[in-house]
């Protein structure tokens, strides 16, 4: 009987990270006392973004692994972008490398956020803000899973799938945004100047010092 070999491929670990964050998600939701549909019905009403923020418990575990997946996802998105303009990105290394990038960014914004709202005296809306920023940022952790997905087993046309999956992101990016600002602009605008300065602070600067690194 012949022995043939069989030469793993670099991007099988790709698959290992994608059942990685279902499996995390099935356990989550295992463990949790929400169920994912509660937690995905939040894109089109506020009810579990209330029941959460109103809650003793705190986060639920389903939304902080579903935070993480999101982590990881983005991470993933952005691997996959510098893999196809750079030789030099490929592999698990380069992942993550990018993935303690993308975390060190967010949790640097999330803690440098509590610091200006402490100095200009504002935790309190930060805290609602920074509330409803982590669901949707949860919810946004399936999406990028499924659209991830596509891209890496869309064959030919990986390219388009690719493009295709960053503008909805951007797209989705935006709007939570918009959502955000709209909903608590009667909050926000009484210290326009304190909100324009942590908007310019921690939503703008850091994505474009984040571009420029990726950039060099």
């Amino acid at each position: 009987m012949d022995l043939e070999l069989r030469q793993i491929e670099y991007n099988n670990w790709i698959l290992i990270v994608l059942i990685t964050c279902i499996c995390a998600i099935a356990i989550a939701r295992w463990l949790s006392s929400y169920r994912i549909s509660d937690l995905l019905s939040s894109f089109y009403k506020y009810r579990f973004i209330k029941i959460t923020r109103n809650s003793e418990k705190g986060a639920s575990i389903l939304i902080i692994t579903s935070i993480a997946v999101y982590t990881i996802q983005s991470s993933l998105l952005i691997y996959l972008w510098l893999e196809r303009s750079n030789s030099d990105y490929k592999g698990i290394t380069s992942y993550l490398i990018i993935l303690t990038l993308i975390s060190a960014f967010l949790l640097a914004k999330h803690f440098i956020g509590k610091l200006i709202a402490e100095i200009c005296n504002f935790q309190e809306q930060l805290e609602l803000v920074d509330h409803q920023r982590n669901i949707y940022r949860a919810m946004l952790g399936y999406v990028l899973l499924i659209l991830n997905s596509i891209v890496i087993y869309s064959s030919q046309l990986e390219f388009i799938a690719l493009k295709a999956a960053t503008i909805i992101m951007v797209i989705f990016l935006l709007a939570y945004n918009i959502i955000l600002v709209y909903t608590y602009r009667k909050m926000l605008f009484p210290t326009i100047f304190y909100f324009i300065l942590y908007l310019c602070t921690l939503e703008t600067t850091p994505y474009l010092l984040l571009y420029k690194y990726f950039k060099l």
